[in-house]
């Protein structure tokens, strides 16, 4: 009998890229999670882990990781009223400045479903408090790491390699040595995880506890954890329906 696969990685978390705490679970098919169950979500240098408090992260290996998406298709519309007492409202009104004009935003609503589908099954989570764009940025590293994984995607950069090399008349040194950028990370080397930090030493196993991001309140301009949902200080909101968002520091 064959003994069951097990794949052991030491998680080094990527430098800059934020651990995304309390994504709820909304369907998981091939991994042991329930759904509405709280997940943590860390992007490392070679696999996503994906932890519930009192149980094992969960390893994602890059090279497993055939689709990795950001998506809402949710709209939120904010607005507010104010007295209109411009030049061309006067004019428009017949010379009354008590006109009020309506203003009103529409915008993806702050949150997020992220989507991985692996070798083994799909995760699909929600994450309230970002937008789909917002949170892309933030996970630049991750999309970076991930796509040098993928096969296809380096095939495409090698011909690209070949037809500028081609094109430019350039030496076999030179293809070569451009198309080995391709295999070299563009992510900096992160330092050793500290004994107290998540993920701590060879193996990912221990108590996982995610790292407080922090970010400045709009409003007040206190600096607040990132993830609020309401500023302790002046009491500005940043649910879901809200038009204001805490700001990275």
């Amino acid at each position: 009998m064959t003994s069951p696969l097990r794949l052991d990685f030491d998680f080094a978390p990527l430098p800059n890229t934020p651990t995304l705490p309390k994504c709820t679970v909304v369907s998981a098919a091939g991994y042991a999670f329930f759904r509405d169950e709280k997940v943590a979500l860390a992007f490392g240098t070679t696999c996503v882990a994906v932890a519930v408090e009192g149980r094992d992260p969960v390893a994602v290996p890059y090279f497993e990781l055939a689709e990795l998406s950001l998506g809402n298709h949710a709209i939120t519309t904010t607005g507010h009223t104010y007295p209109d007492f411009g030049l061309f409202g006067g004019l428009l009104s017949g010379g009354s400045t008590n006109k009020e004009v309506t203003s009103s935003t529409t915008q993806p609503s702050a949150q997020t479903f992220i989507s991985l589908v692996t070798h083994v099954g799909e995760l699909h989570l929600l994450f309230t408090g970002l937008s789909p764009a917002v949170l892309r940025m933030l996970l630049a590293e991750a999309f970076t790491v991930w796509r040098q994984n993928q096969p296809d995607w380096l095939e495409k950069r090698r011909k690209s390699v070949d037809a500028y090399v081609d094109r430019e008349g350039l030496d076999e040194q030179t293809r070569t040595a451009l198309k080995e950028r391709l295999l070299t990370s563009l992510v900096p080397v992160a330092p050793p995880p500290a004994p107290s930090s998540p993920f701590a030493g060879t193996a990912m196993a221990g108590d996982f506890e995610a790292p407080v991001r922090m970010g400045v309140c709009p409003s007040c301009k206190a600096t607040i954890p990132f993830f609020s949902e309401e500023c302790p200080k002046c009491q500005a909101l940043f649910g879901p329906d809200s038009a204001w968002q805490v700001r990275p520091l």
